[in-house]
């Protein structure tokens, strides 16, 4: 099992008209792949009632990532899915 920071964003739009992704939701989980973590987060977040614009998985390395999120040693793997037009 690995451990992955799984987040959720809307895309909006600033006053100026510009577009940017606010985070609306992060959860933590344990899983064997990035796409079983999307799917557990999602169902621990209720996604389909947030209507997440983007979602990003991140494989953090151990237990520690989750409480110093500063510190990473190295490059964390990062993938991301949007929803479809």
């Amino acid at each position: 099992m690995n451990n992955y920071r799984v987040s959720f964003y809307k895309d909006l739009l600033n006053s100026d008209g510009h577009s940017f992704k606010c985070l609306q939701r992060q959860v933590d989980v344990q899983s064997d792949g990035p796409s079983q973590a999307m799917v557990l987060a999602e169902r621990l977040v209720d996604n389909q009632r947030l209507g997440a614009d983007c979602i990003e998985v991140v494989h953090v390395s151990g237990h520690h990532e989750f409480e110093h999120t500063s510190k990473r040693s190295s490059a964390p793997c990062k993938h991301t899915w949007s929803r479809a037009s």
